[in-house]
């Protein structure tokens, strides 16, 4: 019997540093990691301060690049991508949330969401068409027209999700997206990204420092000292 075909990860660090400074002054934030996401995972990143987490966000996210080794996002080495390209590969295929939601005050909802279709050059009506699904998609019908100072906590970082969500990327990248909420609305959003990774399938990699928070997730990647310490993958168990 012929064995079944391994498809692509989604992501792949093969032996990345990040290291900054030089000679007796250089710092290493990561050391040799090495690791995989496949598509539709949903992964949480974990560890204290300084562990590296928040550096191998970066690069998941392409915001940064390894200092040695290589990380491929769809089978394509970003780190050897140019920042036009980077910039490129992130407005087209990355959702980014944010702790403090990142919203701008004095726009609406619907205008704040609309703000990545902006570069993409669509038609105001297209966008204001996408917003609106993404705002219903997060529960927020009726809050289009709100300003962030007039929503929730919870809701502002709704509205931060349905950004991140109106591109339609392949990866959702959210750093302590509830570091913010109090904890019924921290539950809250964490049930809304495990049905937007279950039912729709979306890749979610979060970084978080609360157990509570990381547990949602189906696997656990722990940093420590730049290297991982663990990689816990709960749904492969089952």
């Amino acid at each position: 019997m012929n064995a079944p075909v391994r498809s692509t990860p989604l992501l792949v660090f093969s032996r990345v540093w990040r290291s900054y400074g030089e000679g007796d002054t250089q710092i290493h934030a990561l050391s040799d990691v090495s690791f995989e996401i496949e598509q539709g995972a949903f992964v949480a990143v974990t560890g204290p301060s300084g562990s590296g987490k928040s550096t191998a966000m970066n690069i998941l996210g392409s915001l940064d690049i390894p200092s040695r080794g290589a990380y491929c996002f769809m089978g394509n080495d970003a780190g050897r991508m140019d920042r036009v390209a980077r910039a490129e590969l992130r407005n087209r295929h990355i959702g980014f949330v944010f702790q403090g939601y990142n919203l701008l005050p004095r726009t609406k909802a619907l205008e704040n969401v609309e703000l990545p279709l902006v570069y993409r050059g669509l038609s105001a009506h297209r966008r204001r068409a996408l917003a609106g699904k993404a705002l219903a998609q997060v529960g927020l019908e009726g809050r289009e027209h709100h300003r962030p100072g007039a929503l929730s906590g919870g809701q502002q970082q709704r509205v931060a999700i349905a950004r991140a969500l109106v591109s339609e990327p392949t990866l959702l990248v959210a750093d302590e997206p509830t570091g913010n909420l109090d904890t019924e609305r921290s539950h809250e959003i964490m049930a809304l990204l495990t049905e937007l990774n279950r039912q729709q399938g979306l890749t979610i990699v979060m970084v978080t420092h609360e157990a509570d928070m990381a547990a949602f997730a189906g696997r656990q990647i722990g940093f420590r000292d730049g290297k991982i310490a663990f990689d816990t993958d709960h749904e492969a168990a089952r």
